[in-house]
């Protein structure tokens, strides 16, 4: 720990902020993910509590670019202001944005001083890109890159460009309409529910034969259960996936029923054409088939 303190009074040596720091404690903690600073304003002076992983690797690289957040309070001219950052509980995603884009400033620097340290390049554009992964990969890439490379920014305007990223870099970001694996992966990935996998049926018909299927499931496949998962919908009977209804974001979905004789899938892929009587009774009938199967009356 002594080690570290002396570190610490190295670096803000070096940053020019000691005489605006009062005193610095130090904590130790079991990751370089859950290191941190936070300060206390104290009579024209600053106390800072650091949290510190205790290993020795980067460690003066990680020291240093804590105290690089420390500077850019205390820098006039980074014109920081905590009435305007984001809400923390009341604007979740907005706050993470904020984090990574302060975060890239901070080891963007880092890197152009030569000092390493555990948060690379790599890493911060992985985190990044995995972020902001509902633009794509490619155009939050170059998104990060166009950040990286920024050699100055202010407080407000990293406030501004967490809430306004996509308006920042017009043409840039993927529309809304246009195919983007990426993006749907993570609508799937983040809150599914039934509603919104309809939704991302293109055809309105497509969507119409989806509701229709689905609620004549509910009606005539009593004691299940319908649900949402990542990839689309599904029908639960006695602990076995009976349907799976998987819209595809084009104009028809994938539905596969269970074959209760032989274990099998059958799939198909459904559009707003789709003789819904026949689905119907197929769905009916292997409801029926696994019900008895259930009762153990099924050979």
């Amino acid at each position: 720990m002594q080690e570290k303190r002396s570190l610490v009074r190295s670096v803000i040596e070096e940053l020019g902020i000691s005489r605006h720091i009062n005193n610095v404690v130090i904590e130790g903690t079991d990751s370089p993910w859950l290191e941190k600073a936070l300060i206390k304003r104290k009579k024209g002076t600053l106390d800072v509590k650091t949290y510190i992983w205790m290993d020795e690797a980067f460690v003066y690289g990680r020291i240093y670019r804590l105290f690089l957040y420390v500077a850019d309070v205390l820098d006039g001219a980074f014109l920081y202001d905590p009435r305007i950052t984001p809400d923390e509980e009341k604007e979740s995603s907005i706050r993470d944005r904020y984090n990574q884009i302060w975060s890239l400033y901070v080891d963007s620097r880092m890197e152009r001083l030569g000092i390493e340290s555990f948060f690379d390049r790599a890493l911060r554009r992985n985190l990044f890109i995995d972020l902001e992964s509902r633009l794509g990969w490619a155009e939050a890439g170059k998104i990060f890159d166009s950040l990286w490379s920024r050699e100055l920014f202010t407080y407000p305007e990293i406030v501004d460009l967490s809430y306004h990223l996509e308006e920042r870099f017009p043409g840039q970001p993927a529309s809304p309409g246009s195919p983007c694996i990426e993006r749907d992966l993570a609508d799937c990935l983040h809150d599914p529910s039934v509603a919104g996998h309809i939704e991302r049926l293109d055809s309105p018909g497509a969507a119409t034969v989806l509701n229709d299927l689905l609620s004549f499931t509910a009606y005539s496949c009593r004691d299940g259960l319908i649900a949402p998962c990542h990839y689309g919908i599904v029908f639960l009977f006695q602990n076995k996936v009976l349907l799976e209804f998987i819209p595809s974001g084009g104009h028809a979905f994938v539905l596969s029923i269970l074959d209760p004789r032989s274990g099998m899938y059958d799939t198909r892929e459904i559009g707003e054409d789709a003789d819904v009587e026949v689905i119907q009774k197929t769905i009916k009938d292997r409801y029926a088939m696994l019900a008895v199967s259930a009762r153990g009356q099924f050979g």
